[in-house]
């Protein structure tokens, strides 16, 4: 079967290799440097140097089994678009800012499956809340979730294992939560926590819009009064953000005499203080909390470190991507359209699949 993955950045090119050992993988990208890398590193993965944004992607992907789109998320809901139109399945780890349901009918007609949202958070953060709602009766739930150095590195203390710009957009993009039954927008960063993790040491938590389709989702999901999420880093980093955006850091407004946004050009900035050094020790943690309306607490936590060759965060994301993409390639799915993680989560097969495809990879989960 044939796989196309879309983007291959540092998961995007983690998935291809994941994958390609099982399946027959392309890798499309503009960047001719990155491809050849790719290449190099696996012979079993051809490439395709294309520009998504100004090309045809159809005539490339059309005879695919499954696309993965990998894009940046203010790219991702027009190529889902596209993907679906050539009636091709997609698993989707883009974090587009629009709304991904809309499209549930779209690909209904075209007779895909498409599985959005399909990372470590939103994703398995999703398939494991889907889970615990179908088996207990649930009042509230938190996700906090975060990838950082093991080293702190002032100011910061921060390196993106992912493209900064999408990094500013989670800091930026208004945080919705579920408060008593009804949805509620916050500023992101907002309601900032203090936690101490065993192992790890003091953090800090912040809202961030990482629910997304759990906000949408019906049945018993929509039945959960109180739901929110929270982005994890060291203590200080919210601060420094807050007075970026306070100064017009991230704002969308062209700069004076380029034909660039400030957003875009602090990006590039931040990207020599936040790139993650080749070798750079790193770590993925993720805590989910739940309140049942009787007995215990039920609590999550997933945690991964680096490993020779591919950080933590392609680890968690891209894994859970391809788990996603098994279910789909092995036909295990048999409904069409768009369906959530949460909704996956909810069937005990589905949800054994994708955390043992994890825990067979090396990623710890533990619950209790």
């Amino acid at each position: 079967m044939k796989i196309a993955v879309i983007g291959g950045g540092m998961i995007g090119s983690f998935i291809a290799e994941e994958l390609c050992n099982d399946f027959e993988v392309m890798v499309v990208d503009n960047n001719k440097s990155t491809l050849n890398q790719i290449e190099k590193r696996n012979h079993r993965i051809s490439a395709i140097n294309f520009d998504v944004k100004n090309g045809i992607i159809e005539d490339i992907i059309a005879n695919y089994d499954l696309a993965v789109n990998c894009l940046p998320g203010f790219m991702g809901f027009e190529m889902l678009k596209k993907i679906i139109q050539c009636k091709v399945s997609c698993v989707d780890i883009s974090f587009m800012p629009e709304n991904c349901l809309e499209l549930s009918e779209f690909a209904l007609e075209n007779n895909c499956l498409v599985i959005p949202d399909a990372g470590v958070a939103p994703g398995l953060s999703n398939l494991i809340i889907g889970n615990i709602v179908a088996n207990n009766k649930i009042e509230e739930i938190q996700t906090m979730v975060g990838g950082l150095p093991k080293k702190k590195n002032p100011p910061w203390n921060y390196k993106a294992p992912f493209s900064p710009i999408d990094v500013i957009e989670e800091y930026t993009r208004p945080a919705r939560i579920r408060i008593n039954g009804k949805t509620e927008v916050r500023e992101a960063l907002s309601k900032k926590l203090r936690l101490e993790v065993e192992g790890i040491g003091e953090l800090e938590a912040f809202l961030t819009d990482g629910l997304r389709t759990l906000l949408d989702s019906k049945g018993s999901l929509s039945e959960v009064p109180n739901l929110m999420e929270f982005t994890i880093r060291y203590p200080g980093h919210c601060d420094l953000i807050r007075k970026m955006i306070s100064d017009g850091k991230f704002s969308n407004a062209n700069v004076k005499g380029k034909k660039i946004t400030r957003k875009e050009e602090t990006s590039g900035e931040l990207f020599e203080s936040w790139k993650l050094e080749e070798g750079e020790e790193e770590f993925t943690f993720m805590l989910i909390l739940a309140v049942p309306s009787e007995g215990n607490e039920i609590s999550y936590t997933i945690y991964d470190e680096f490993t020779e060759g591919a950080t933590s965060m392609a680890r968690t994301t891209g894994l859970t991507a391809c788990a996603f993409s098994r279910l789909v390639l092995e036909n295990k799915i048999k409904e069409k359209g768009v369906i959530c993680p949460e909704t996956l989560g909810m069937n005990n097969i589905f949800y054994d699949y994708v955390l043992n495809y994890l825990r067979d990879r090396g990623i710890l989960i533990e619950s209790w």
